[in-house]
């Protein structure tokens, strides 16, 4: 990358201006046409399709629960996750990561990488949460990447998702974020 990268988290529907919402529609329309894993199963998806689940999404912003995490570069949308809280008392320790995804044109750069460290940090640091998950189908190397970010493989429903290729697993994995040393020594 020759200009930095730049993240910013979107906590309200009223942050994503147009321009902003006209990207995300792109990339994820874009990403799930090229056969990513970010919630379109069948492609391809048209930006009608999308637009639905994009609104949802942006209509579920809130600073307590809901985040979206934007990586652009010029201004331009390189990548994005959303990280989804929960507000029950039993679970409000940890969130989930979903929908992570880079721009085509941005591939191979990093910025997957740094949406997983910025995700990583503003969880433990600001949101102070002791966990992290994510869902993932298998046989798409995705397992190797997370993995490779500090994420744990913590089990998988066994051909859970059906696809149009045959059944696959979708693997659970958690990052743990917790600094207590006895939820570290468990972690090992």
């Amino acid at each position: 990358m020759t200009a930095p990268l730049q993240m910013r988290w979107l906590t309200t529907p009223a942050m994503v201006n147009p321009a902003m919402r006209k990207q995300l529609l792109a990339c994820w329309r874009d990403v799930s046409n090229a056969g990513g894993a970010v919630g379109f199963p069948f492609p391809p998806v048209s930006a009608e399709q999308v637009l639905a689940s994009l609104d949802a999404m942006v209509e579920s912003l809130d600073d307590s629960a809901n985040r979206l995490l934007l990586a652009t570069i010029n201004g331009e949308l390189a990548g994005w996750l959303f990280l989804a809280g929960n507000s029950n008392e039993l679970t409000a320790h940890w969130a989930r990561v979903l929908r992570v995804q880079t721009t085509l044109g941005f591939r191979k750069q990093g910025v997957g990488r740094a949406l997983m460290t910025e995700v990583a940090r503003a969880a433990t640091e600001d949101l102070t949460l002791e966990q992290l998950h994510l869902e993932l189908r298998s046989g798409m190397g995705l397992e190797y990447f997370y993995q490779s970010c500090g994420w744990q493989e913590v089990g998988r429903w066994p051909t859970a998702l059906r696809l149009p290729e045959g059944d696959r697993d979708e693997v659970l994995m958690t990052l743990p974020l917790s600094q207590d040393p006895e939820t570290a020594a468990s972690a090992r």
